[in-house]
């Protein structure tokens, strides 16, 4: 009955969702947005060292203060972002020429819309938290417009290709209508219009984020990650939506622990460190018991996924062992609500910390990046150790399910082909008898 009910579920999902997510994963903004997502991830991780290093300071204190490098990292992404959309967009029409001129109009056209104060002396006055996470969303929407404008007008140009002018030459007067309608649409929105496009696009975004950081939100983004996970489809999928929602959370955390304030949101980039322990779906201890399987397969699967789950890498073992195994899809939902509703608990109570610190270092032991996350609280390292019992015990007895079906299951095909071979040695010991008997 529950193989019915699965396959009856996963057949819906293959029928209606997955040719929708499909259609929206292979749409050409999705594509430019999730790789910009990407490309903002080194800096992320650079700014580990300095959270790293503050956590030594506290202990001697004579060392410097590097937190510039954070600030010069993970505090300008919303910047780079506004930097690579245009870039990508240019790249993917083909006009690799006009790539970096696309990026640098993106860059500028941020910048006016941050309207920065004029001083008596007549320099500006930016806002630093506006380059950084806390600009993600504004920065795709500026991105978005100034790409938009690029792509209509990459195959447009002053010149023929006969033309005999130089191709630099060409690429600097082909590119004046694009930035400056580029930067035309950001005066007349900023200046003219007098909108903080920052405050509105915060406005319109404002029911998400402000739901992402319930409970119902802060389980609400695991739980479809991971149930879609369970079908097949990576939560990779969710990442631009996920990542912007929790670093602009993460961004505004550590503004206020800087000035000596204590932090506000609970769903901060890195939460994933109490959910995802071995990787999403928490599968680090699904990876220890099958080493200790009785299916010879499900034991051979343990030893070529441990290590890779240690360090939170598990697309072999859920590809291999989760992926549309009915036994395994009520862990794979609970332990997605239970683990984010325990943590959630736990920050709310006080008994671990908000993240105040960016610690990218998704490859690490996640109580390792716990601790560093927090500002070095040992609650949080506490949180991880609870969780992960949690999912043990939420995967051990569905786990021995379909451990003891698939070793049956193997038993049954070893029986058959003992049987086989039986059938056939008996076949030719027949055909030799009746041979001698002739």
């Amino acid at each position: 009955m529950l193989q019915n009910l699965m396959n009856g579920i996963q057949g819906w999902i293959t029928d209606h969702i997955v040719p929708v997510m499909n259609k929206l994963t292979a749409t050409y903004w999705f594509g430019v947005i999730s790789d910009a997502v990407l490309y903002i991830v080194p800096f992320s991780m650079v700014s580990a060292i300095p959270s790293l290093w503050n956590i030594a300071r506290r202990f001697w204190t004579f060392l410097p203060d590097i937190s510039p490098i954070t600030t010069y990292s993970f505090g300008l992404v919303g910047m780079f972002m506004a930097f690579i959309i245009p870039y990508n967009v240019a790249v993917k029409e083909n006009r690799k020429d006009r790539a970096m001129i696309a990026g640098f109009t993106g860059i500028g056209t941020y910048m006016l819309c941050m309207n920065p104060t004029v001083l008596e002396d007549g320099s500006y006055a930016f806002t630093m938290s506006m380059f950084g996470a806390g600009g993600m969303f504004t920065a795709m929407v500026i991105g978005f417009v100034v790409g938009f404008i690029y792509k209509r007008m990459a195959r447009m140009s002053f010149f023929g290709e006969d033309s005999l002018i130089p191709d630099f030459v060409k690429n600097w007067f082909d590119n004046i209508i694009a930035v400056l309608l580029s930067l035309l649409i950001g005066w007349l929105v900023t200046y003219i219009a007098q909108v903080d496009v920052f405050t509105m696009v915060g406005i319109i975004l404002s029911p998400v984020t402000n739901f992402a950081q319930t409970l119902p939100g802060t389980i609400a983004i695991p739980l479809v990650m991971d149930t879609f996970y369970f079908f097949g489809i990576s939560g990779w999928v969710f990442s631009p939506v996920q990542q912007s929602i929790q670093k602009a959370a993460l961004a505004q955390n550590m503004e206020l622990y800087a000035a000596g304030l204590d932090p506000v949101n609970i769903n901060a980039y890195g939460i994933t460190r109490y959910i995802m322990i071995g990787g999403e779906g928490a599968t680090l201890p699904l990876a220890i018991y099958m080493l200790f399987a009785k299916s010879k397969k499900n034991r051979t699967l343990g030893r070529a996924t441990i290590i890779p789950s240690i360090f939170n890498i598990n697309e072999p073992l859920i590809f291999s062992t989760v992926v549309a195994n009915p036994f395994l899809f009520i862990p794979m939902v609970l332990q997605a609500i239970i683990l984010p509703a325990n943590a959630y608990l736990w920050m709310s109570m006080g008994w671990a910390g908000m993240h105040v610190e960016n610690f990218d270092m998704n490859f690490l032991p996640n109580a390792i990046s716990a601790f560093f996350m927090s500002g070095g609280n040992w609650g949080n390292v506490l949180l991880v150790c609870v969780n992960l019992l949690i999912a043990a015990i939420l995967w051990f007895p569905f786990f021995r399910a379909a451990d003891s079906y698939q070793a049956k299951v193997e038993d049954e095909q070893a029986a058959e082909k003992a049987a086989k071979r039986a059938a056939k040695k008996a076949a030719r010991e027949a055909a030799k008898l009746a041979e001698a008997a002739k």
